[in-house]
């Protein structure tokens, strides 16, 4: 894919997503003609509570959804091309190579069986090319490769020629360790050669995390997708990964989607925020604006049910109602059921995503 991303451009576009799940329960309406941008080198936060479609529409865009699932409508546009029109060897490539994604519970995706150092070699080994030119630029430098050195690769890889460069096993081998203890550094874990040789078992909920990270890095990807990665670690070390996250957009000046169910964790990292509400994209705006100038009515109950520290009440407010069943979900606005400002229209029309304000959307027919 040789196309250049300006820093303005949407390197990756969702339009009109819908996917459908059967179950034995009938057709759960999942995601509901979801529209996205996510810019180069930002960080963007995908919020909302559990079910909305938040994983969802992450595993669609790397096609990792299950037997049950149906893309129904819609683009997914990455770099000018259409992600939903590539083969299943092309998508594995782009996973190799562009796309790299972070989940949640790390001993659910991490090989009980295999070190560290051999799942993360297996992730270098996926690119062997990157890993030729990476031997023929250690033999022009002199030196052991750094991973900045890695990543500069991706923007000479047409400069450095590789069709006549015989690579023994063992330069693979040397280089591939070097990478491993390289990016085990960069994702701040201690004593990175002892870790190489550790199962996850023996590793704490936060250092797996870091692996999972690593494992992220070896890719050199353009788009990171982290799915609820600080959820099952404590308030510390969820600090950490998160601080982490920050440095990284810029080591690796990837475009990050932060996916959480925690508004305020999206605002501690993400450039802007993107609110979903039962399969749709109810409002997007930059993380400060979204707090300062809150439109949709969903995302104002929202944050008035965020106890803030320092603030007596005597209640915290709630949202009246129910998540509707997507199964049978509401026609027109999916919130109207619970929407203190619903008309007539809003039972009837969808309404669609616009901007309202300066970099400001929101999907709502008060607006």
């Amino acid at each position: 894919m040789a196309h250049h991303i300006s820093k303005k451009e949407a390197i990756l576009e969702i339009k009109n997503l819908k996917v459908n799940f059967t179950t034995y329960r009938g057709i759960v309406k999942a995601l509901n003609h979801v529209n996205l941008k996510l810019y180069a080198h930002e960080v963007l936060g995908l919020v909302g509570e559990s079910g909305c479609g938040k994983s969802v529409t992450a595993l669609t865009i790397v096609n990792l959804l299950p037997e049950n699932a149906q893309v129904v409508d819609g683009q997914i546009i990455f770099k000018g091309e259409d992600l939903l029109k590539k083969s299943k060897e092309e998508l594995r490539f782009i996973r190799a190579s562009e796309i790299a994604s972070i989940f949640q519970d790390p001993m659910t995706f991490l090989n009980p069986v295999l070190t560290i150092g051999e799942q993360l070699k297996e992730v270098f080994m996926l690119n062997k090319e990157a890993l030729k030119q990476a031997i023929v630029k250690k033999k022009v430098l002199k030196r052991k490769l750094s991973y900045s050195d890695f990543l500069s690769l991706k923007k000479e890889a047409n400069d450095v020629p590789i069709d006549n460069i015989n690579v023994s096993k063992k330069d693979i081998k040397e280089i591939v360790k070097d990478l491993c203890i390289e990016v085990l550094k960069i994702v701040k874990l201690p004593d990175p050669e002892r870790i190489l040789h550790q199962y996850p078992f023996e590793l704490s909920g936060g250092m797996r995390q870091r692996c999972m990270i690593a494992m992220a890095l070896a890719r050199r990807p353009s788009i990171l997708l982290a799915d609820e990665i600080t959820t099952a670690l404590d308030v510390t070390i969820q600090a950490q990964i998160l601080h982490l996250i920050k440095e990284l957009r810029d080591i690796i000046d990837a475009s990050i989607l932060l996916i959480t169910h925690d508004i305020a964790v999206a605002a501690e990292v993400a450039d802007r925020i993107a609110v979903m509400y039962a399969g749709d994209v109810v409002e997007v705006a930059s993380s400060i604006d979204i707090f300062k100038n809150t439109l949709h009515p969903y995302t104002k109950m929202l944050m008035k049910s965020i106890p803030i520290i320092g603030k007596l009440t005597e209640k915290l407010e709630f949202i009246p109602g129910t998540v509707p069943d997507l199964v049978n979900p509401p026609s027109g606005c999916r919130f109207h059921p619970r929407c203190p400002y619903a008309k007539e229209k809003c039972k009837t029309d969808t309404p669609e995503i616009k901007e309202v304000a300066k970099d400001h959307e929101v999907a709502c027919h008060l607006y």
